[in-house]
């Protein structure tokens, strides 16, 4: 007798290997955001869609989509990086993110602000 699936495991089985229709979500130019699968999808990436809910109120009133961006945790070996390392980052959140970048207690850090079309640029 074999195991039901969870949800997420029924998602990594449909999801071509961990691909989704991510590559199609992210061409599209009309929206900022992927749809709520690729979003499942991303989340097993180390990424996730979210919205500015300090602007939700004010975009929902001017009939527009959320303000969508992502958030993209890095992967440091044993949470060390060397000065360079760090600059390096710093410039990447500036450029690219909102210009913060959040050190987690899980040793690693994490880029908030990022918008759909800098995601390509901001991970490689």
């Amino acid at each position: 007798m074999s195991p039901q699936l969870s949800e997420v495991e029924h998602i990594k089985a449909a999801s071509r290997l961990l691909r989704g229709t991510l590559v199609e979500s992210l061409a599209d130019p009309v929206t900022g955001a992927i749809s709520h699968g690729d979003n499942r999808v991303l989340k097993f990436h180390g990424s996730y869609q979210q919205d500015d809910r300090d602007l939700r109120e004010e975009r929902r009133l001017q009939k527009l989509e959320p303000a969508y961006s992502f958030m993209i945790r890095a992967r440091l070996p044993g949470g060390v990086v060397t000065p360079q390392q760090w600059l390096n980052f710093d410039a990447i959140a500036r450029e690219y993110a909102n210009g913060s970048l959040r050190i987690t207690t899980r040793q690693t850090f994490q880029l908030h602000g990022v918008l759909k079309r800098e995601l390509k640029a901001t991970i490689a």
